[in-house]
């Protein structure tokens, strides 16, 4: 499994509140049952997506702009990807300088204490 893989199913199931819009993100390689069909691609690397619209988003006047941000959606999840990787990666160099510098703190022979 690559790192987007990883980081895009993290970032798939986590959700930002209670009151946030439904969004099933399903990772196993089987497709939802609305897309059951043996012509639907089935595979180790496949995931599905589906978000769950709400009647005020369907109706004729929101449609258009709803349809457009479904579409734009896979760039958005490519674009927080690509920035959480070196966010992450930044994260693990901190800690791992700080843990670096405590056992180096921890073998240094203090002075004061020789004395």
């Amino acid at each position: 499994m690559t790192d987007d893989v990883v980081i895009g199913k993290v970032f798939m199931q986590g959700r930002a509140s209670h009151t946030a819009q439904q969004v099933l993100f399903s990772h196993t390689g089987e497709p939802p049952l609305e897309l059951k069909d043996p012509e639907v691609a089935v595979g180790h690397n496949i995931s599905y997506i589906t978000f769950v619209l709400l009647p005020c988003q369907s109706n004729a006047s929101a449609q258009d702009n709803t349809i457009n941000l479904i579409h734009t959606f896979p760039d958005y999840l490519h674009y927080h990807i690509k920035c959480s990787k070196p966010y992450i990666h930044t994260l693990c160099s901190v800690c791992e300088t700080s843990d670096f510098l405590k056992e180096l703190n921890c073998a240094c022979p203090d002075a004061k204490k020789r004395k």
